[in-house]
């Protein structure tokens, strides 16, 4: 059966590389000594994340998990420029979580339009006509395009909605849904009919709320039982739960036990789950005796609103509806603000500018810049290595590498490039 929900997904993503800086001299006719003239390499296209409101999961994605951004072109002579690639845009609906590959918080887009910069396209390399000075007055080489960014990502859904339906398989959920929406949920008589969230927008006396029927939950959905973690998360936007009770119960559990289970599932997945604002409903009151259940859960629940409806007649929809129009906006949206799983502090270092190890007779040299440096250095270039040699000489590489004691033939390894060490 093919998915038409899918609230996870892993995806891939590569920003575009910077173009190549171009190593170019103006030679015109009458025009002597023209000098270097190659343009700069295109920025790599960046790749953002999207919040639209027009999306409701992560369908459209799973066709193409491996993402790419186009890369920037190289320059050209005459000084002219490469053109700096397009970047490129993720659409993903209101209410997703980003998370890293190790489960990680990264970021949450609530709102539609909302946009995050996921990965960074690399720099345009370059050309010798950036490097002509004083004392070089015709340089011969170029800058490589930087990398882009690659990045594993993970989209996780949170629905947003104002009222979300939770209780056991059979409660009447999606019938309750189908009522009062012109949402179309498949509807059957045995458990875990819904295996995926419904939404439907409720229509009533001039206001208009969403309602998202989350599928069954049973006793350890809090553990991952049965579809546990997969949609507990979906009830942590709406602003009010409605918990719909079977007056029949589910199987040997009383409607009384019901409740209490499912009330002990939301507070241990979530100490604010437990905490939104719930309504119980007794559905089917069309059921012989739902009548003496409601009357029974009403005096346990003093202090809590307890309706009795009938989705299939329409017993009690009004009453409830009305009740709901009358509360809706006075309740704030609250997120899973202590969910300290999603929202770690980002703990910043302050790492050296570089480090030199020596292993199975090579010499490393670590460093963020130094190795980007490298890697965007022209290695088949004489003139451009001896750059890249100097600069090293300036920030304290060399003298690092003779304290290392270095040597003659010896192999230096900075990122993926390997050079043969001259003491020359």
């Amino acid at each position: 059966m093919e998915k038409e929900f899918l609230d996870k997904i892993k995806l891939y993503l590569k920003a575009g590389d910077g173009g190549n800086g171009c190593v170019s001299f103006r030679r015109e006719k009458f025009v002597p000594l023209g000098g270097p003239d190659g343009g700069n390499g295109g920025k790599g296209g960046d790749i953002y994340i999207v919040a639209s409101k027009d999306i409701n999961n992560f369908i459209h994605l799973s066709f193409k998990p491996h993402i790419r951004a186009e890369d920037g072109e190289d320059g050209k002579g005459s000084n002219m420029d490469g053109k700096s690639a397009n970047d490129t845009f993720i659409y993903v609906p209101c209410g997703t979580v980003v998370k890293d590959e190790n489960e990680n918080f990264i970021c949450e887009l609530l709102k539609d339009g909302e946009k995050f910069l996921i990965a960074k396209g690399g720099r345009g390399g370059r050309g010798n006509s950036s490097f002509k000075s004083s004392v070089n007055q015709a340089p011969d080489f170029r800058e490589m395009g930087e990398k882009g960014e690659e990045k594993t990502i993970i989209l996780e859904l949170k629905l947003i909605a104002d009222v979300g339906l939770v209780g056991f398989p059979n409660a009447g959920k999606s019938t309750f849904l189908s009522r009062v929406t012109k949402a179309t949920p498949k509807i059957a008589d045995y458990p875990f009919t819904t295996l995926s969230p419904n939404i439907g927008v409720c229509f009533h006396k001039g206001k208009s709320f969403i309602i998202a029927d989350i599928p069954g939950l049973i006793e350890g959905a809090s553990k991952g039982k049965g579809l546990g973690h997969e949609f507990l998360r979906h009830i942590s936007r709406t602003k009010i739960l409605l918990h719909l009770v079977d007056p029949y119960g589910f199987y040997d559990i009383d409607p009384l036990n019901c409740i209490k289970i499912i009330e002990n599932e939301l507070k241990e997945y979530s100490t604010t789950l437990s905490k939104k604002k719930k309504i119980i409903v007794i559905n089917k009151a069309d059921l012989t005796g739902s009548d003496d259940v409601y009357l029974k859960i009403k005096k346990k629940y003093k202090n809590r609103k307890v309706f009795l409806v009938s989705s299939v007649t329409g017993q009690g929809i009004q009453e409830l509806l009305d009740y709901l129009v009358s509360i809706i906006d006075k309740i704030s949206l609250e997120d899973e603000k202590e969910n300290v799983n999603e929202r770690k502090v980002k703990v910043i270092k302050v790492e050296k500018a570089f480090s030199v190890e020596k292993k199975n007779g090579k010499f490393y040299i670590y460093g963020k810049k130094i190795e980007n440096l490298c890697a965007r250095t022209d290695t088949s270039n004489e003139n451009a290595l001896r750059r890249f040699f100097n600069i090293l000489k300036k920030i304290g590489v060399v003298k690092e590498l003779f304290k290392n004691g270095i040597k003659d033939g010896d192999i230096v390894v900075i990122g993926n490039f390997e050079f043969e060490w001259k003491d020359e």
